[in-house]
């Protein structure tokens, strides 16, 4: 199968793409840490305002998939407990829906501090298009994959997910030979789990390191693939 990769910024890659042109988009964007643009600077994801702000962000990025996503594509957006009020904020400005919510349970409890439980998972927010559709009646809101930090991911990319959860996804959006988009490529899993699952890619990444990830990661894979993918 095909993929291509774009190094930059995806607020400058994303319009030069055609209209209606990608199946899904697939994505693990920045999450709300940090993002301290007002309040306390020593906040771990700022106040409602920094929310506020941040949603602006997201909703030029989400502007651009709705443009590319066809009538019966979807957007399926990582996040944890933080980045659902930015979401659903960013989802409306970009004139969106936010049509379910899937739990990932990562099957291990990550670190948190001495007033918090420790997170178990993070959720996909997904936003279906106008004749999107699910085949899979039986697919339910919460999905069970394993991560196991330091011994589960392939490169140093601190948020790689696993590539049997991103198969899993792409399996459930999209159907053999569409083309899967991932606007934060990152280390590339969620094109490696597109072409592998026998879908097209493409991945939008501004730094330089993971790109030269990313095409490590499918120049080895593509010597796997099957004859005529």
């Amino acid at each position: 199968m095909s993929w291509e990769l774009h190094e930059g910024d995806c607020l400058e890659i994303m319009p030069t793409l055609p209209d209606k042109s990608v199946d899904a988009v697939i994505t693990d964007p920045p999450y709300m840490i940090g993002a301290i643009s007002a309040g306390n600077a020593n906040s771990k994801a700022g106040t409602w305002a920094d929310m506020e702000n941040s949603a602006h962000w997201f909703a030029a990025w989400m502007k651009e998939c709705k443009r590319l996503l066809k009538r019966t594509g979807y957007l399926l957006t990582f996040g944890n407990w933080r980045s659902i009020p930015t979401f659903i904020r960013a989802l409306s400005l970009a004139g969106l829906p936010a049509t379910s919510c899937m739990v990932w349970d990562k099957e291990w409890i990550g670190p948190s501090g001495p007033a918090q439980l420790r997170p178990r998972y993070e959720v996909i927010v997904f936003s279906a298009m106008s004749d999107a559709r699910i085949d899979d009646r039986s697919a339910a809101d919460i999905i069970k994959c394993k991560w196991n930090a330091g011994h589960m991911k392939t490169t140093e990319n601190p948020a790689e997910k696993p590539a049997a959860l991103m198969k899993r996804l792409c399996e459930l959006v999209t159907n053999e030979g569409d083309m899967v988009l991932d606007p934060f490529a990152g280390s590339g899993t969620t094109l490696v789990a597109a072409v592998e699952s026998g879908r097209r890619a493409i991945g939008i990444e501004r730094e330089r390191m993971y790109c030269e990830v990313i095409r490590e990661r499918m120049r080895a894979i593509q010597g796997k693939l099957p004859l005529g993918s």
